[in-house]
């Protein structure tokens, strides 16, 4: 994974997700500098959800559900 990587509707989004309830330019999923990877929603119309809760910035663990529009993904990580 790149240290930034974007989310959204527009093609050139590095997960495109190509359904109107996502937002071209829905979120970001980011590394820190710890290593952790975040989600932040990009003011989305339909919000980012992780575990059901929508969220503007959130930390992920295993096992997370993160919801863009009506996409389901679910986070892992080997580290």
């Amino acid at each position: 994974m790149k240290e930034v990587s974007s989310v959204g509707r527009h093609e050139d989004s590095d997960i495109f997700l190509d359904d109107v309830s996502v937002s071209r330019h829905h979120g970001l999923f980011t590394r820190t500098a710890s290593g952790r990877i975040t989600v932040r929603d990009l003011n989305s119309l339909n919000g980012t959800y992780v575990n059901g809760a929508r969220v503007e910035e959130s930390v992920l663990r295993n096992g997370d559900e993160i919801q863009i529009g009506k996409f389901k993904l679910v986070f892992w990580s080997a580290s």
